[in-house]
C-alpha cells in the first residue's frame, strides 16, 4: 500500500487501521503509527482507534485521543460517544463521564440509545446511581439494552430491591427480558433472598425455551446457592453443559456459608481432578469451609500453599479466615502473630474475629492487646468493652470489671438496640 500509495486512500487505509487495532491479529502500536502518518484522518478512523483504546489495558489513551479529537475541531457523531463512555467506564472516573456527558448534550446525542446506554453504565460503575437513573428517566423511549444496562447499575451496586422492582416494571411495559437482563435480575435475588422471584425466572426460561449458558447457569446456581436451597444448585450445577470457576464458586462458597463445609470442601477436591485453576474467591470459601467443618490442618494447608500451588497471593480476606481457623484451633499467639505480619493493614473485623476467639478459650492477656488495637481503629468499638467486661468476671478478676465499667461510664457507653428485617413472601 506505501509503494503504491493507496496507504493516502482513506478508505484503503482505514480498512488497514481497523484491522490493526481491532483485530485479534492485529497491532494496536502499528494501528498508531498507520493512524499518525495519516493527514487528515477520517471520524471512522478516529471511532476506530478510540474503540481500541478504550478496551485496552490502557483506557485513559482513549480520552487523551478524543480530546486531542476536540483540539483539532473533529465533530464526534453517534458512534464516538459510545466508545467514549466504554474509557470512562474502565477508567471509573465520574467527573470525565459528567463532562463527556455534557460533550453529548451539545451535540445534540444525548438521547441516542447507544450513548444513553454508556452514560447509565458509565455513571452505575463510578457508583452514582443518581445520574444513572436520571438519564434513564429522561429518554422518552427505551430498547432492552437500557433497561438492562439499568437493572445491572442497580444489582451490581447492591441496589437489590431497586433492580427487583425495575425488572417488574419493564415486564409490565411488555419488555421482554433476554438472558442478560435475567442474569442480573437473578444476581439480585440471590443477594436479596428472593428465592420466589429466582424460581419465577427459572419457570419463565424452560416455559420460553431459554439456553442455560455458562452466565446465566451460574446466575441460577448462585440465586440457590446463596438462598440455601443447595439441592436445588447442585441440580442446577451438574445440567449445565460447561461451567466456568464463577459456576464453582457459587457452589462452593453457598455450602460454605449455609453450613455444609465437607460438601463445599468435596466439590473443591473435584474442581482440583477437573484441572480447574482456583481463584482467590474459590480459597476464600475453601478456608471458611476449613473453619466451620473443623478442618483445621487442611485449611492452614492450603492458605500456606496458595502462593506456590495456585500463584495466589493472599489478600485480607484470606488472612482473615486463615486468623478465624486459628482462633477455633486455640492458636491465639499464632494468630496475633499472623495479623501482625501482614503486609495489609489489619482491620476492625479481623481484630474482632481473634477477640472472640480469645472470649472463646478464656485469654484475657491477648484480649487486652487486641481491645487496644480495635479502639486504635474505632474508639466508637464500645463493644470490646463489654467482651473484656465479662472475661473478667467470668476469671473473678473484679477490681479489673470495675475499673474497666469505670472506663465505660466515661465514655458514655451505651449499647445499640437491635433491630430484625422479616421478609413475608405473598
Amino acid at each position: 500500500m506505501i509503494i503504491t500509495a493507496r496507504i493516502h486512500d482513506n478508505y484503503a487505509a482505514s480498512r488497514l487501521l481497523s484491522f490493526c487495532a481491532l483485530s485479534e491479529y492485529g497491532n494496536l502500536s502499528y494501528a498508531l503509527r498507520i493512524f499518525n502518518s495519516i493527514n487528515e484522518p477520517n471520524s471512522f478512523m478516529w471511532n476506530t482507534l478510540i474503540r481500541a483504546q478504550a478496551s485496552s489495558s490502557n483506557p485513559k489513551q482513549a480520552l487523551l485521543l478524543y480530546v486531542k479529537m476536540r483540539r483539532l475541531c473533529v465533530i464526534p457523531g453517534k458512534h464516538t460517544f459510545p466508545f467514549v463512555l466504554k474509557a470512562c467506564s474502565n477508567v471509573m472516573c465520574v467527573y470525565v463521564s459528567k463532562q463527556v456527558h455534557c460533550h453529548a448534550i451539545k451535540f445534540g446525542l444525548d438521547l441516542d440509545l447507544h450513548v444513553v446506554n454508556g452514560l447509565i453504565r458509565a455513571y452505575s460503575v463510578s457508583r452514582v446511581l443518581k445520574d444513572a437513573r436520571r438519564v434513564f428517566d429522561e429518554i422518552p423511549e427505551r430498547n432492552l439494552s437500557t433497561w438492562t444496562t439499568m437493572i445491572c447499575g442497580f444489582a451490581q451496586n447492591d441496589r437489590y430491591s431497586d433492580a427487583i422492582q425495575l425488572f417488574e416494571r419493564m415486564l409490565k411495559d411488555g419488555m421482554e427480558p433476554n438472558g442478560a437482563t435475567l442474569a442480573s435480575v437473578l444476581s439480585a435475588c440471590a443477594q436479596s433472598g428472593s428465592l420466589q422471584l429466582g424460581e419465577q425466572i427459572r419457570v419463565y426460561m424452560e416455559e420460553n425455551g431459554i439456553e442455560l449458558g455458562v452466565i446465566l447457569g451460574t446466575a441460577l446456581v448462585n440465586m440457590y446457592a446463596k438462598n440455601g436451597v443447595v439441592v436445588e444448585a447442585e441440580k442446577c450445577f451438574s445440567g449445565m453443559r460447561e461451567r466456568n470457576i464463577a459456576t464453582w464458586n457459587a457452589m462452593i462458597c453457598g455450602l460454605a456459608v449455609h453450613g455444609h463445609a465437607k460438601e463445599a470442601i468435596n466439590f473443591f477436591k473435584k474442581l482440583e481432578q477437573e484441572k480447574v485453576m482456583p481463584n482467590d474467591i474459590t480459597l476464600v470459601g475453601v478456608l471458611s469451609a476449613c473453619c466451620h467443618a473443623g478442618l483445621f490442618d487442611y485449611g492452614e494447608g492450603i492458605f500456606h500453599s496458595m502462593k506456590e500451588l495456585y500463584g495466589i497471593e493472599p489478600k485480607i480476606e484470606h488472612y482473615g479466615c486463615m486468623v478465624d481457623i486459628l482462633g477455633r484451633n486455640g492458636k491465639l499467639l499464632e494468630a496475633e502473630q499472623l495479623i501482625r505480619g501482614m503486609i495489609w493493614k489489619a482491620d476492625v473485623v479481623i481484630w474482632g474475629s481473634l477477640l472472640h476467639a480469645c472470649q472463646r478459650h478464656e485469654n484475657i492477656d491477648i484480649a487486652e492487646r487486641v481491645v487496644k488495637e480495635i479502639l486504635l481503629l474505632n474508639p466508637n468499638s464500645h463493644g470490646v468493652y463489654v467482651v473484656l467486661s465479662n472475661m473478667y468476671a467470668e476469671a473473678e478478676r473484679w477490681e479489673d470489671v470495675v475499673k474497666l465499667r469505670k472506663r465505660m461510664k466515661e465514655v458514655s457507653l451505651k449499647k445499640t438496640p437491635g433491630w430484625s428485617l422479616v421478609n413475608v413472601a405473598t
